[in-house]
């Protein structure tokens, strides 16, 4: 069955006339009457896919001669049409159906809102000793969201009683604390000492020595020195997020 004959055979299916194809499918009348009169050989292939994207056909059927109409299954006409219209057009078809089917309009149903996964971190609450802080396991605690305010290295907080470390840090402010940072000499971290928890500016010498300092000097009595012989026991619970590193005191 050669082209125009398969064309013939399609229109009779749809019930379509030369001139009803033309205008649905963008061809020219005279383009249409032409694969009759002139022949169909040099079809372009922008009109042979138009054809074939109308009537829901591989592109070989209609393109070779050989090919067997009638073992292609077309897409039913009115899935084929929906699916030619622009989408402005779509939406009145939707509401149309929806309203036929007794369904509330696509436009007044309202869309669900992603929720936003919220993450928490602790704080632990237990007052200390002035200079001191108390994130030990097993402290009292409260969770807080972990918003932007919260550095993405923090991996808890703890609010810090005394003057010690001023001016850094604040009676009374909260501190974030990271465990996965290794100190260095002059990062503020949290410690464990013999069964005391502090905040302290930390040091160490070629010998093994601990120094833990104040940052307020005037408060330099409450320095600590751990003497690598000495038996002490302490602990690194993490750094405290400063952004940027204290100098070490020259007293």
């Amino acid at each position: 069955m050669n082209f125009t004959d398969k064309l013939d055979l399609l229109m009779e299916r749809r019930g379509i006339t030369r001139g009803k194809l033309a205008e649905e499918t963008g061809i020219p009348y005279n383009t249409i009457v032409g694969f009759y009169t002139k022949g169909y050989r040099n079809i372009k292939l922008s009109n042979l896919k138009k054809l074939c994207d109308y009537f829901g056909l591989p592109l070989d059927v209609l393109a070779d001669d050989d090919a067997p109409l009638q073992a292609v299954r077309e897409v039913p006409r009115s899935t084929n049409r929906y699916d030619r219209l622009p989408d402005s057009c779509k939406k009145i078809v939707d509401g149309v159906i929806d309203g036929l089917l007794g369904l509330p309009l696509r436009e007044d149903i309202p869309e669900e809102p992603v929720p936003t996964p919220v993450t928490y971190i602790r704080e632990y609450l237990t007052p200390a000793a002035a200079g001191y802080a108390n994130p030990a396991l097993g402290e009292d605690y409260a969770l807080i969201p972990r918003d932007a305010g919260v550095p993405a290295d923090a991996d808890f907080a703890c609010r810090i009683a005394g003057d010690s470390m001023e001016p850094y840090i604040q009676d009374g402010s909260r501190v974030w604390v990271s465990r996965r940072n290794e100190l260095t000499d002059g990062d503020v971290g949290i410690f464990f000492v013999d069964g005391d928890m502090k905040c302290k500016q930390y040091c160490e010498d070629p010998f093994g020595n601990i120094y833990l300092f104040s940052l307020n000097r005037k408060r330099k009595d409450a320095d600590s020195v751990i003497y690598a012989a000495g038996g002490l026991t302490v602990v690194c619970f993490g750094k405290v997020l400063l952004g940027k590193r204290p100098p070490l005191p020259r007293d």
